[in-house]
């Protein structure tokens, strides 16, 4: 944090605190980070729109949503079975995820964006760390991608709405043309990974696309380890989202107190696809579960809702008291992948009860334990 605002200062050529905003300074952030949260929101569209063109608009993103999606990142690409070599970064902004490719140990990440200053911006960031972050400058809809050869990642990260609004004329039709061509652009064992937040529309844009590309045999790395068709959009106001842990710098909390901004927790849409004609992860013989919901008071007791190999299901307890062999129960998160043993099953549900042993295969951020063949 100390680094952003040192960067946030010398981009608005101000002298001050190196570690702190002043009071001022931190109002003003607030009031462009309240005008950034509002395009999230719905309720004042920046949709179609250079808002990093506006100084105020890309500092105060440096300062807030950038640390999110960094951490965001981070997160997501712990699930990828290898370190990417060559990182693709579309859309990237001041290249939160790019950073996090860095991070995470890819050795050449290349961030475009239609903006300059905030590719610059993203690349000095890198740069501090000392990671090289190589910036293109690319409007991914008018040009020609100005970078040659594959890539074993590439990143597509909070920027669907804006290049194909749900307003537009076949509007679905060119999201998924564009994805098909981003797609021709990986190695055979590449990744494509796809980051939206976790409103209703993001979700569901994202978890159509989900099944339209199933459909035509491109197969999901994570978090799905159901081949079928999504069972969340099959039930209205059900979205299937993911749910990390966020650290909160000081900085952030105050920015979030101001902004009157309640987020304690990282929340986000993803999928991530392997590329055309690569097969779907390879699983040892028995059925896993991704945790797809917090724990969830009913009359029996605390109860989750999973997704499996085998369809959606209902996990609960009959237990008052876990033995070690269930007691992973007790403390199960939202994304996790499980495996449980002689359960009770009824129809959809699985009732714990003695002698079931439930195992937690895959913690958040964590690759699923495929076989390699």
């Amino acid at each position: 944090m100390p680094l952003l605002i040192n960067l946030w200062r010398r981009f608005h050529k101000e002298a001050g605190p190196e570690d702190k905003l002043q009071t001022r300074e931190f109002r003003r952030v607030v009031e462009a980070v309240k005008i950034l949260q509002a395009r999230q929101n719905g309720k004042e569209s920046l949709i179609g729109q250079d808002y990093f063109s506006d100084r105020e608009l890309l500092s105060a993103y440096l300062l807030y949503q950038w640390v999110i999606h960094y951490q965001e990142g981070m997160s997501l690409l712990g699930e990828l079975p290898f370190i990417p070599k060559r990182v693709l970064d579309v859309c990237s902004g001041p290249a939160p995820f790019a950073f996090a490719a860095l991070r995470h140990g890819a050795k050449e990440v290349f961030a475009t964006d239609r903006n300059l200053m905030a590719l610059e911006l993203g690349a000095e960031v890198c740069g501090r760390y000392g990671m090289p972050l190589t910036v293109r400058r690319w409007d991914c809809l008018k040009q020609q991608l100005p970078v040659d050869g594959r890539f074993d990642l590439i990143i597509l990260g909070h920027c669907l709405d804006e290049l194909f609004p749900a307003n537009e004329k076949n509007w679905q039709d060119r999201q998924i043309q564009f994805i098909h061509k981003l797609m021709e652009r990986l190695t055979p064992n590449g990744f494509l990974l796809l980051a939206e937040d976790s409103f209703i529309e993001d979700n569901r844009r994202v978890l159509m696309m989900r099944d339209q590309l199933v459909s035509e045999g491109i197969a999901v790395q994570a978090p799905c380890v159901w081949k079928g068709e999504c069972p969340s959009l099959k039930t209205p106001n059900s979205p299937c989202y993911a749910q990390r842990e966020m650290e909160k710098p000081y900085l952030i909390k105050e920015i979030q107190r101001g902004a009157d901004i309640k987020l304690s927790s990282l929340k986000m849409t993803y999928i991530i696809f392997r590329a055309p004609k690569a097969e779907w992860p390879v699983l040892p013989d028995h059925n896993f579960y991704r945790v797809i919901s917090p724990p969830i008071e009913a009359y029996k007791g605390k109860r989750f809702y999973l997704c499996g190999t085998d369809g959606k299901k209902i996990l609960e307890s009959h237990l008052a008291e876990h033995p070690v062999e269930s007691r992973a129960f007790d403390y199960l998160r939202r994304g996790e992948l499980i495996s449980v043993e002689n359960a009770l099953e009824q129809k959809n549900a699985m009732d714990i009860v003695k002698g079931t042993k439930i195992i937690v295969d895959a913690a958040c951020g964590k690759p699923i334990p495929e076989i390699e063949e």
